[in-house]
């Protein structure tokens, strides 16, 4: 594959000759020209992606302390609903029991009026 030190050392060292030529006055061939834009856009692409991989850094902790929010509201909603069940339950274990002690009394009183009959 190609190598990229090799590649940015070669054109580091034929800018920096075109440079030289331009620093002394000299003209400039279109190939020459070339490179300094290509050392221009190699530079350029440098900077895009120390700037992409800050931006990607920030994105990636905004995205962490989301993520940890919607856990911590997840959790207290399922608290919430945890509480709603246990009411619920206490609820449904209250009536159990005067539903039975009702039905008794009422066996009970049944069972009195038919005796005395």
């Amino acid at each position: 594959m190609f190598d990229d030190k090799f590649f940015e050392d070669w054109l580091d060292t034929q800018a920096q000759k075109v440079m030289e030529k331009v620093a002394s006055g000299e003209g400039i061939a279109p190939e020459q020209m070339m490179i300094l834009m290509l050392k221009a856009q190699t530079n350029h692409f440098a900077h895009l992606d120390v700037d992409l991989r800050n931006e990607m850094i920030l994105l990636r902790e905004d995205m962490d302390k989301r993520f940890e929010q919607a856990q911590v509201e997840t959790a207290k909603r399922f608290e919430q609903v945890d509480k709603r069940f246990e009411q619920l339950t206490s609820r449904i274990d209250h009536f159990m029991i005067w539903s039975f002690a009702t039905t008794v009394s009422v066996g009970g009183i049944v069972v009195a009026v038919i005796k005395f009959m």
